[in-house]
Order: structure tokens, then C-alpha cells, then sequence
């Protein structure tokens, strides 16, 4: 019984949710209606262009050639009252940053030759800095290659004491005595 009670309220669901949607979208379309549109869609469709009609409505918005011709003429005139107010020369009041006065020119020059001597000072300077660090570093290696050289002879000379004195302790303490004071 509760089975048939379910049965009947989905076909009702089902129901409105058809009449909602003839309503929403308005009544279906029927064959004849769909067969006379593809009819129409075969034929295709014809129209025609009213080039007068067209032309009169697009005439007032272009320009004519008396109109191009005071828009330059205009234009023209304007330039050339703009040209005229720019003066041919500006008169120079004062001393100007260049080469216009003998005392800029020889300040300038002035500077050139100076920065040009530092320049060369401080390449001369980091030569001779560089020359004296190659020199210490030489001496550095130097002075490791003589402690090297006396520590193997230092050690020659214990080992071989060492030896000697194993083999004939007599000859070790006479050859290697201290001498008398």
C-alpha cells in the first residue's frame, strides 16, 4: 500500500513539473509547424540594399572637399603664427656651462689632465702594491721551503743518531759529544 502511495506522488511530480514546463516555454511545436520553417530555411532568404537611401543618410557626415580644403588653409595659418613667434636667436646673459669662455675651457681641460694623472698615479700605486705582495709571498714560500728542508735534516740526524747508537753506543757518544767549556 505505502509502495502505490509512492508510485502515485512521483507520477504527480512528474506531472506538474510537464505543466510547469508548458508553461515556462509555451505550448510544444508541432511537426507542420517545424516542416514549413525548414521549407522557408531551403528557400533562403532574399533581401535587397536601398543604395540611394543609404547614401542620403551617410552623405551629411562626411567631409567635402571645400571643407578639407579651410580646414588646411586654417591649420596652415595657425603654423605659421606659431612659427613666427619663435625668436630667430635667444640673446645669452651671463657665463654658460660649455666651451663659450676661455677660463670654462681651461677649467675643463684642467680637470681632464688631473683626473688623468690621478688615474695614472694609482694604477702606478697598485703596480708597486702588487710588486711587493709577490715579494713577500715569495719570501713566505721561501722560508717554508728552508724549515721544511731543515726539519728532514733534523730528523735525518736523530734517526741516524738513533741508529747509530743502537748498533755502537761508544762511537754515538763520541762522535756525538758536547764539547767541552
Amino acid at each position: 500500500m505505502q509502495e502505490l502511495f509512492e508510485d502515485i506522488t512521483a507520477i504527480r511530480k512528474g506531472i506538474e513539473a510537464l505543466s510547469k514546463r508548458v508553461q515556462e516555454q509555451g505550448q510544444p511545436v508541432s511537426q507542420a509547424q517545424v516542416a514549413q520553417l525548414l521549407q522557408e530555411a531551403k528557400q533562403g532568404t532574399r533581401f535587397t540594399i536601398n543604395y540611394e537611401g543609404v547614401a542620403q543618410q551617410i552623405q551629411p557626415h562626411l567631409t567635402t572637399p571645400e571643407k578639407v580644403e579651410t580646414t588646411l588653409a586654417t591649420g596652415t595659418k595657425q603654423l605659421e603664427q606659431v612659427v613666427n613667434r619663435i625668436p630667430k636667436s635667444v640673446p645669452v646673459v651671463g657665463q654658460v656651462w660649455g666651451f663659450t669662455d676661455w677660463r670654462l675651457l681651461f677649467g675643463v681641460v684642467v680637470l681632464v689632465l688631473g683626473l688623468t694623472v690621478a688615474t695614472v698615479y694609482a694604477w702606478q700605486a697598485k703596480a708597486e702594491r702588487d710588486k711587493v705582495a709577490q715579494q713577500v709571498t715569495n719570501i713566505a714560500v721561501a722560508y717554508r721551503d728552508s724549515l721544511r728542508r731543515e726539519r728532514t735534516q733534523n730528523d735525518w740526524l736523530v734517526s741516524g743518531y738513533l741508529r747509530l747508537n743502537k748498533v755502537n753506543p761508544a762511537l754515538a757518544r763520541k762522535t756525538f759529544q758536547r764539547p767541552a767549556k
